[in-house]
């Protein structure tokens, strides 16, 4: 009985978790995504300082000709 509790407490919480946590990030990605342009939440993020490897390519040098 000891080792069947944590097996069944391991099978039923973890999907509810994960299940809880992908319609968390469900509806933040629906809420600052929906009505702005494309490619706002890559923005978005190089504002805040994420880094975001290759994202613009190492070979142009200028992006503002």
């Amino acid at each position: 009985m000891c080792f069947m509790v944590p097996l069944f407490m391991l099978r039923t919480v973890d999907p509810l978790f994960a299940f809880g946590v992908a319609t968390l990030l469900a509806s933040v990605y629906v809420k600052y995504t929906f009505g702005k342009p494309q490619g706002y939440l890559t923005h978005l993020a190089y504002r805040l300082g994420l880094p975001l490897s290759g994202l613009l390519d190492v070979r142009v040098k200028s992006y503002l000709t």
